[in-house]
């Protein structure tokens, strides 16, 4: 049986609000759904799940005539489901991360810092929750340092030692808190941005890499 998936798409457009020149729906049961019409009010990102580990998109382009030269970007995201589950679960995204999910994840994230949580502002539009996070030790990443920002010189969190933030993007429902306390950050790309995806604190995961790195049991040398 095929696994099924989680995708998310996220659409550029030099159009105009007023004069899209495509349209993008999703193959359903017996028609095609709507994903993007170019309004105004449309929202740039969609997510949907696959049906038998497959998912069809197409792409109409609009009647509109123009000399002028327009472009669409489509950017996606693919996220397998659990074995035997035959749905999305956005109680998912928000549960604390196990101890073997912990060791995997540092092993395979874009992103992982410790870092304490300067702010957390919600964005009705996009539905995700921004997190802005001070780093206090960067323990390892597999980018350029675009997402890694300079502080603002005036900021109370600021120390000669340390400049650096990063944003982190959580899921609106997740009902994110600002919590208290230095963190180890673990995070993915995902539509050109960050994802959270397990934030244990400090002394828990420090803990956790001393067990794991005597047994030998990590997929990689872990670090806090």
């Amino acid at each position: 049986q095929d696994r099924n998936f989680r995708a998310c798409i996220k659409i550029r457009s030099t159009s105009k609000p007023s004069r899209p020149i495509a349209r993008v729906y999703l193959e359903g049961p017996r028609s095609l759904i709507p994903l993007y019409n170019g309004e105004a009010n449309s929202k740039r990102i969609k997510c949907f799940n696959s049906k038998k580990g497959q998912a069809a998109l197409y792409i109409e382009a609009t009647d509109e005539r123009s000399f002028d030269r327009q472009m669409m970007e489509i950017e996606y995201d693919l996220h397998q489901l659990p074995r035997n589950t035959y749905g999305y679960d956005p109680a998912e995204e928000c549960r604390p991360c196990s101890m073997e999910e912990l060791a995997h994840t540092f092993c395979t994230s874009d992103l992982v810092t410790r870092g304490t949580i300067l702010s957390v502002d919600n964005n009705k539009e996009s539905e995700l929750s921004q997190m802005t996070v001070k780093i206090t030790n960067l323990i390892r990443h597999s980018f350029a340092d675009e997402f890694i920002q300079d502080m603002d010189e005036n900021s109370i969190h600021v120390r000669p030692s340390n400049h650096k933030q990063v944003m982190l993007n959580v899921p609106q429902h997740c009902d994110v808190n600002h919590g208290i306390g230095e963190f180890v950050f673990m995070a993915r790309r995902k539509l050109g941005e960050l994802t959270l995806l397990c934030a244990p604190r400090l002394e828990t995961w420090s803990a956790l890499v001393n067990k794991l790195n005597d047994e030998g049991k990590s997929h990689c040398v872990l670090r806090s």
